[in-house]
């Protein structure tokens, strides 16, 4: 018996875009870090790998969103919900930890 997949195309448009601009954001957090430099710099380096991890689960959400894992059969919800949850919170603590050295570098 096929599945019949339906596609969301809005979401579809919506997560490209913010795949877009996750990638915009990770050339100037890089143009950024080599601007400042020191320990500026290398505290910011934990935000662009954060939004580059980010950046992979938007990935994710583009496969997800436009029913390719629902064709392959994958059940997104017992197999894939977990793995892009934590790599989601992995983001977000690098992205975090970046702020709090560069909030610990400027305090005295």
């Amino acid at each position: 018996m096929p599945i019949e997949v339906v596609v969301d195309i809005p979401s579809t448009i919506a997560v490209v875009a913010a795949f877009i601009a996750s990638v915009t954001a990770m050339y100037y957090a890089w143009k950024f870090s080599k601007t400042v430099g020191g320990d500026m710099g290398a505290a910011f380096k934990f935000v662009l790998f954060g939004v580059a991890v980010f950046a992979v689960t938007r990935i994710d959400d583009v496969v997800k969103v436009s029913g390719a894992y629902a064709k392959m059969g994958i059940d997104y919800k017992h197999v894939m919900w977990v793995p892009h949850s934590l790599a989601i919170l992995v983001a977000w603590g690098l992205i975090s930890f970046g702020f709090y050295r560069m909030a610990k570098a400027f305090t005295v």
